[in-house]
């Protein structure tokens, strides 16, 4: 593929892909679902925006604040490629667990900036979640991380017009069981950088001040999807691969089950993702998240 159309070597991004898998991270580990390391003399955020949830699950709004859920730790000693702003060297990633109109009927994110050398009393126990006044697919399952740099390209969204018809050309033209557009583009699955694994349309945010924001990380409901499981599965999981019998138009087929595919036990809209985005050219680090899901 990078043979026949050279001009995607120039595209080429490198993302780092966390493989989140069920554990018990400690509050000094790099995590999803996990505890963070928090001040003991800060308090915990909590969201009282219940004007802009969307309670058509039938959850009844909680009277008071409710409190933040912890859904990413990342230290610098394990993903540096994220674009720690100087003299901090951890982010945390939290969400407000009900829906919110203006992110697209998902949750609120909440991007910190910490130097954890600076805690020197840390919260043992951060406030519990409320389950009861919480969408259950936005409470994590404690996750331990893998990071994984992956080279990877862009979205064909992110292609133009004239690129994404050449690239139809060879794919009908060619015998092969690999395609562009389902298998050699952007990785999916939780992860940091690179491009971003568009499920809709593209849609780059600007910040206020005009620029345009770069893809800080994804969260994503699955890991892969029905085709990008032959690219992106992990090869230790490849001898764990399973196969339920299905059929298509009166054929019988092979759907693949693959493994961990949930593996924080998230779903964000219909096996959707949410795209966080900041602006590195803005002292102040402004951060936007969109949904996109199927």
């Amino acid at each position: 593929m990078g043979q026949t159309f050279t001009e995607l070597a120039k595209m080429a991004r490198t993302t780092v892909r966390l493989h989140p898998q069920p554990g018990t991270p400690g509050r000094d580990d790099s995590s999803m679902g996990g505890p963070l390391l928090w001040p003991s003399d800060e308090q915990w955020p909590r969201c009282a925006q219940f004007d802009q949830h969307d309670s058509f699950s039938g959850i009844d709004l909680p009277t008071d604040p409710l409190p933040l859920v912890a859904v990413l730790q990342i230290f610098a000693r394990d993903v540096p490629e994220l674009p720690f702003p100087q003299g901090t060297d951890l982010c945390q990633v939290l969400w407000c667990p009900l829906d919110h109109d203006d992110v697209g009927c998902a949750p609120a994110v909440t991007v910190l900036w910490r130097d954890s050398s600076s805690i020197s009393d840390p919260l043992l126990e951060h406030p519990p979640a409320d389950p009861l006044h919480s969408e259950d697919d936005y409470l994590p399952r404690p996750c331990v991380l893998s990071p994984e740099r992956v080279t990877e390209y862009p979205d064909p969204g992110d292609l133009s017009w004239d690129f994404q018809q050449r690239i139809q050309q060879w794919e009908n033209e060619a015998i092969h069981d690999w395609s562009y557009f389902y298998h050699l583009l952007a990785a999916p699955g939780t992860k940091v950088g690179g491009w971003v694994a568009w499920i809709q349309d593209p849609a780059w945010p600007a910040c206020e001040a005009g620029h345009e924001m770069q893809h800080l990380l994804t969260i994503a409901s699955r890991e892969s999807d029905g085709q990008s499981w032959k690219t992106w599965t992990p090869v230790e999981d490849r001898g764990r691969l399973g196969w339920h019998p299905s059929n298509v138009n009166g054929r019988p087929v092979r759907v693949p089950l693959v493994p961990d595919q949930e593996p924080a036990d998230i779903m964000i809209g219909d096996a959707g993702s949410l795209y966080v985005f900041t602006c590195t050219r803005c002292d102040h680090r402004p951060t936007l998240a969109l949904m996109q899901c199927s």
